[in-house]
């Protein structure tokens, strides 16, 4: 039997040598299951961080939010006072109450375009009403100062807004990549396992 092999030139391996290369064989899955491990082990990390200092971020964004609504309206309820004070006793109950309702309408939840308009028709209206009072310019200046403040809140307000939708786009996104990889990541870190076990084996047969 032996013969005929031999005749058809296939040589039998020494038991040492069927060894040293199934041991060779399992070191070479081994380095590229460990090498596809590390990289996608590192991006899983870095994904994960990511995850971390996204939730810290939304969580100081929404503080800052409600900072900002608060200061705005605390500079639409100055504006109210000043004009309380220094402009409504001058006026007639209709046109005060006109003033009134265009306040209410700047400091409502509204785009900061849409309010830099209101704000200015509003100024206009305010600077006419102020010069046939007599009431003076620093009046003007003062409300003035106080909505831009408010106008500035709003679009800091839009900003933040658009930064969460970004957050919450590239959350999506990896969140999607978390779940692709992670069947990976434990395939190869069962295998890297399994070569593991098998590489011990056959050493200790080749000693």
């Amino acid at each position: 039997m032996s013969g005929n092999i031999e005749e058809a030139g296939i040589r039998i391996l020494p038991e040492g040598e069927l060894i040293s290369r199934v041991v060779e064989k399992h070191k070479k899955f081994l380095e590229e299951y460990r090498k596809e491990f590390e990289e996608l082990d590192s991006k899983l990390s870095q994904f994960e961080e990511d995850a971390k200092n996204a939730k810290i971020s939304r969580t100081r964004m929404a503080e800052r939010k409600e900072v900002l609504k608060e200061k705005r309206q605390q500079f639409y309820h100055q504006v109210e006072g000043l004009l309380e004070k220094d402009l409504f006793p001058k006026l007639d109950p209709v046109t005060a109450d006109k003033i009134k309702e265009d306040i209410k309408k700047l400091k409502g939840q509204i785009e900061p375009e849409e309010e830099q308009d209101l704000k200015n028709s509003f100024m206009k209206n305010l600077g006419e009403l102020i010069k046939e009072k007599e009431t003076g310019e620093s009046l003007l200046q003062q409300v003035n100062a106080r909505l831009d403040e408010a106008g500035s809140s709003n679009i800091e307000l839009k900003e933040i807004k658009e930064s969460e939708k970004q957050l919450e786009e590239d959350d999506g996104s990896k969140s999607s990549e978390i779940s692709k990889s992670k069947p990976q990541h434990k395939w190869l870190s069962t295998k890297i396992k399994s070569h593991e076990e098998a590489l011990s084996y056959w050493e200790k047969q080749k000693a």
